[in-house]
């Protein structure tokens, strides 16, 4: 009995206490209220007066810890948000190299195998994986060739009007049909992930424009940086020879030279097209003239080197003069038209990974390689650095499809459920560091739309791989820490 009246005196004090009501001013089992009325009415011990009513608590959880949490926000339902996206899917296209036509035409010596194959698997593999956001991908593919502006805009309107996509991703490469790349941001107004932009280009755009390297300008500064750091631009005058479809940005070049007190001796362009070789040939010849009468020792080559580096051999400035290239993709493929590789060797370039580094990548071998050899057990994937020129080159276009799946699937996935344009850039505006299974380093933003945040100086060796390439000579950097 003692108990429960202590149990009772307690319990009457802690609810006074919590309650502020006024209390008593004699009585043990109450507390006064120090702002409380003098003369209103206070309880005896007997309870005779009238009772305090101590504030209703919260009521308890379910654990009787506390109030009741807040219910979650319902999850916003998938709906058609944009042309190519339903409910469950999203469409997506996929621009790929004609090599049935280059090696007709003798300009490559092997295609890059099953190319849809290995698309297809990588596509698979997202889906398998719950998909982005709760939506599957469903691809669809058109070829082009790299050497043919109209046959390229044939393949942007297959894609973005016929196939109505949500997103082009792979984007349109080589020296003529890499300019048709604002059929697919600009007049069609389709997202597009991948390709090489100019700024005449991004200014035509009117759909967001992403690609996992860097742009033309990034490559300038990151090789001049590369070049002045390790003192390779000392003493250098510099004869920029540019291509016809980059003749439109040697001002950047000239620019990004200049900023760095490297000096430029002349400047010239070639206005012949590649496939034309005979006229490139032709006025590569007096360009090269005019590289030896204004004592240049560099050549800065702007836009795809094939072209340059065949004029620079068969004029005899092998070993006389050096070779920087800003198109580092297009050095490392250099073609038919070279037939001995040798003659660039030692001319430099930005790059990121090279090949054997790729290969050895744990993310590339294990959500890429080892999901195409699944998928397609014919693919002949292996180190890159082994194959011959006739050999069909499996590597190119699983890393061409794993990357730019890799910056899709972040970047959509980021946007959330409601995908549409203005979603897609605000998901690829809060992307400030992240990876794909491609590189481990990659940045977007506001003001960025090439990714790649990883850098170093190589130089092309026309042994690295069944047709030469560029192997490091400095060590990576991140240009984004």
């Amino acid at each position: 009995m003692r108990r429960l009246v202590l149990l009772v005196s307690v319990l009457i004090l802690l609810a006074a206490a919590c309650g502020g009501d006024d209390g008593g001013d004699g009585a043990d089992t109450q507390v006064a209220d120090a702002d409380a009325d003098a003369d209103a009415d206070q309880p005896d011990d007997d309870g005779d007066g009238p009772e305090p009513e101590p504030d209703e608590p919260d009521e308890p959880d379910d654990d009787g810890d506390g109030p009741e949490p807040e219910p979650d926000e319902p999850e916003p339902e998938r709906t058609a948000s944009w042309r190519g996206v339903t409910e469950d899917t999203i469409r997506i296209g996929v621009s790929l190299l004609d090599f049935d036509t280059l090696v007709a035409l003798n300009l490559s010596p092997a295609g890059w195998g099953d190319q849809i194959a290995v698309w297809e698997a990588l596509v698979a593999h997202i889906n398998a994986d719950g998909g982005i956001n709760g939506r599957t991908l469903e691809a669809v593919y058109e070829f082009y060739s790299p050497i043919d502006p109209i046959d390229a805009e044939r393949a942007c309107t297959v894609l973005t009007l016929d196939n109505e996509v949500f997103a082009v991703l792979g984007g349109f490469l080589g020296p003529l049909a890499g300019t048709a790349d604002p059929c697919i941001v600009g007049i069609n107004e389709t997202i597009l992930v991948g390709g090489e932009h100019t700024p005449g280009e991004l200014a035509q755009a009117r759909a967001p424009w992403y690609t996992t390297g860097s742009s033309p300008e990034q490559h300038n500064n990151d090789l001049l940086d590369l070049l002045v750091e390790t003192g390779r631009a000392d003493g250098a005058r510099v004869f920029i020879v540019s291509t016809a479809s980059a003749a439109d940005r040697v001002d950047i070049v000239l620019d990004a030279l200049e900023q760095r007190d490297i000096e430029v001796v002349g400047s010239d362009a070639i206005t012949a097209n590649d496939g034309d070789t005979v006229g490139q040939d032709a006025e590569l010849r007096v360009i090269m003239e005019l590289v030896e009468e204004r004592g240049a020792n560099v050549i800065f080559l702007n836009g795809n080197p094939s072209a340059p580096i065949r004029g620079f051999g068969n004029a005899g400035l092998v070993g006389e003069v050096a070779l920087w290239s800003n198109n580092p993709a297009a050095l490392g493929n250099l073609g038919a038209t070279i037939p001995d590789k040798s003659i660039a060797n030692g001319a430099l370039a930005p790059i990121s990974r090279d090949q054997a580094e790729m290969w050895a990548l744990a993310s590339f071998q294990d959500e890429c390689v080892a999901v195409v050899a699944a998928a397609v057990p014919d693919a002949d994937l292996r180190d890159p650095t082994t194959l011959t020129e006739e050999e069909e080159n499996w590597y190119n276009p699983t890393v061409q499809a794993c990357g730019n799946l890799g910056l899709f699937r972040a970047i959509a996935t980021a946007a959330g459920v409601e995908l549409t344009h203005d979603s897609f850039v605000a998901g690829a505006d809060t992307l400030t560091d992240f990876s794909i299974p491609t590189a481990p380093n990659m940045s977007l933003g506001p003001d960025k739309i090439t990714a790649q945040d990883e850098v170093r100086l190589g130089e092309f060796d026309h042994t690295a791989g069944a047709d030469g390439g560029l192997v490091p000579l400095t060590e990576l950097i991140d240009v984004n820490p």
